[in-house]
């Protein structure tokens, strides 16, 4: 029997487990190519259902969107006469002095969408129909109609058109107090006036936008969905293809899209739609009274549980201070409910009516007190940047 020096077996054993760890992972790396191939197809898969359900969503609002056309009427020359006229003198003067006639020039072009198959109703925003005298509408499939103005509200930046036609695609309405933060949405609409019918994809990025300066009564939906001039007015939806929102403004340092856009939530935007097709305008309730909402620290000295309203300015006359109301008072329940926000007490008296009346308990100088305020009109101008 012949034995192996040591250092040879050593040798023999290092091969033959390399061998084995060779068959090994060569056996490993055949099973997991099929395991591998299976993710990236059903990493398609995923894209492509994706994919589908925005294509679903773009055919069921593409038709409602239209494109809006404003035009105002202006002086313009249209060529020149010769005029002529005694001097003091004596002499014949001769002058040119310009024709002036009166035509229609466009001012805007921006989008909305059909709401109302009936009755040919179209919403938008206030700021592309605004000063507006003759309104063209172009249906997505190219039929150019005339519509006529309902009404505007510029306190929310919400107007309604209206058009005669039969077979009007309207979209479906959805509902905005039930969208999150990271929901997909899409925006529709004709940037830059031109481009119809673009469709762009984004996140609902943030909620109740307030203190922008846009508009009087500020609520709005954040979106990173690309939104540029001329997407005023269009719808933003869901995945479902339903409206959410109503894109109204951008934030931009360059003038074009940098990820940052806003959008009236659509249950704020129907409301002031029924009220403009039924009234012609939107009535809203007023106690003239600038409001001041105390900081949490200052809150909490004066034991308010929630969030006290602290009266910076009183309109004289005015429902408020007719009621007895003085400032530095802090106002701490309205009808009986306790406060939340400065905004929610804004809207409140804005959805009640002149003649209704608000029971608010408030401190003066620590000292409880109750009021009853009878709400008078708001005047149309109220809480608006008339420099803007």
């Amino acid at each position: 029997m012949i034995e192996t020096p040591k250092k040879d077996r050593t040798l023999i054993w290092g091969i033959l487990l390399g061998v084995i760890v060779g068959v090994v992972v060569s056996k490993g790396m055949e099973m997991l190519r099929p395991a591998a191939a299976d993710g990236e197809k059903e990493g398609l898969k995923r894209l492509s259902e994706q994919a589908e359900i925005f294509r679903e969503a773009t055919k069921q609002i593409g038709p409602s969107v239209v494109a809006i056309m404003t035009f105002k009427r202006v002086k313009q020359v249209e060529g020149y006469t010769l005029e002529r006229e005694r001097d003091a003198f004596g002499m014949w003067r001769y002058y040119r002095r310009p024709k002036m006639t009166e035509g229609l020039k466009l001012s805007s072009v921006g989008s909305g969408f059909l709401f109302d198959k009936e009755n040919g109703y179209i919403m938008t925003n206030n700021h592309v129909v605004d000063g507006g005298e003759e309104f063209t509408i172009r249906l997505s499939d190219k039929r150019e109609l005339q519509a006529k103005l309902v009404g505007a509200d510029p306190q929310t930046d919400v107007a309604v058109l209206k058009v005669e036609a039969k077979d009007l695609p309207a979209a479906e309405l959805g509902d905005s107090d039930k969208v999150e933060v990271g929901d997909f949405v899409l925006a529709a609409g004709n940037p830059f006036g031109f481009l119809e019918q673009t469709i762009t994809a984004g996140i609902i990025s943030a909620k109740g936008r307030k203190g922008l300066g846009l508009s009087a009564y500020e609520d709005f939906l954040q979106t990173d969905a690309a939104i540029n001039q001329g997407n005023s007015g269009g719808p933003l939806v869901d995945l479902n293809g339903r409206v959410i929102g109503v894109n109204t403004a951008i934030y931009s340092q360059s003038g074009g899209y940098q990820g940052i856009g806003f959008a009236i939530p659509i249950n704020q935007a129907k409301k002031v739609a029924e009220k403009l097709i039924k009234d012609k305008e939107v009535v809203r309730g007023w106690i003239g009274v600038e409001f001041e909402e105390l900081s949490a620290n200052a809150a909490k000295k004066l034991n308010i549980d929630g969030v006290g309203l602290a009266v910076r300015g009183l309109y004289r006359p005015g429902p408020a201070f007719d009621a007895g109301l003085q400032l530095d008072d802090v106002i701490v329940r309205v009808n009986g409910k306790e406060i939340k926000s400065s905004a929610e007490v804004r809207d409140l008296i804005a959805d009640l009516v002149p003649g209704d009346k608000m029971d608010m308990k408030f401190l003066r100088k620590g000292t409880e007190m109750n009021r009853e305020v009878l709400l008078g009109r708001q005047p149309k101008d109220w809480g608006l940047n008339k420099e803007q």
